[in-house]
């Protein structure tokens, strides 16, 4: 049992950072950061930094709101037309189901970890410190293996993801389009760089942490005789 137990932990592992990530890059941070550092492209069709900003942040609310693709009627554009055609809703629809189903495998995944971290902590607590540190080793490098293909091929990488994830064409768009101007590709490759340095100190972070808090728990535990 402990064995199955101490496998699970470590296939789900990296299943679980990601998700977390995927959580993280959905605060209003990012994009407040990514819209105003040097070098990002302006909007050649006339949004200002902060009309991205705005609009960005009301978008991402939706992908965690219970909403459905009606949320976005309420919204205008300084011309009076609406922010997102009928094309883009349906993106933004299908984007929304993504996220969500994301998030419930997070909570499921949270859970999982929990239940199976007390297992181990109770029956051998050596154990859940080994499975942790294997877990932390074994998503860095897979993580850096996806990093370095993504990086080599990068639009074959982008194009495919949205082929698995969405139907036809439908995620793509003029550049004339709200959701272009607000995401150009330069958003995505940030993002994608962003969220991997995230995971990949993540794991890295849990395999340090992993296998010297044994030891460190063993030293305040005894500490070294007074000499005399």
């Amino acid at each position: 049992m402990k064995l199955f137990v101490r496998s699970v932990l470590i296939i789900l592992f990296p299943f679980l950072v990601l998700l977390v990530w995927v959580r993280i890059m959905l605060f209003p941070l990012f994009v407040q950061v990514e819209y105003n550092r040097p070098g990002f492209p302006p909007d050649e069709f006339g949004f200002t930094t902060q009309e991205r900003i705005h609009w960005a942040e009301i978008s991402a609310s939706y992908l965690l709101s219970g909403e459905g693709p009606d949320y976005f009627s309420q919204f205008t554009l300084p011309s009076g037309s609406p922010l997102y055609n009928d094309r883009e809703i349906k993106h933004m629809a299908d984007v929304h189901d993504l996220v969500q189903k994301g998030m419930v495998l997070l909570e499921i995944l949270a859970v999982v970890y929990l239940l199976g971290g007390a297992f181990l902590f109770w029956k051998e607590r050596a154990a859940l410190w080994r499975t942790l540190s294997t877990a932390g080793i074994a998503a860095f490098a897979l993580l850096l293996t996806v990093l370095v293909i993504v990086a080599l091929a990068w639009n074959w990488a982008f194009v495919t993801f949205h082929e698995v994830f969405f139907s036809g064409g439908t995620w793509m768009f003029p550049y004339s389009d709200t959701l272009i101007r607000l995401f150009p590709e330069t958003f995505w490759q940030d993002g994608f760089a962003t969220a991997v340095v995230g995971m990949l100190a993540t794991c890295l972070l849990t395999w340090i942490a992993a296998a010297k808090i044994p030891g460190w728990i063993a030293r305040r535990g005894n500490p070294p005789a007074a000499k005399g």
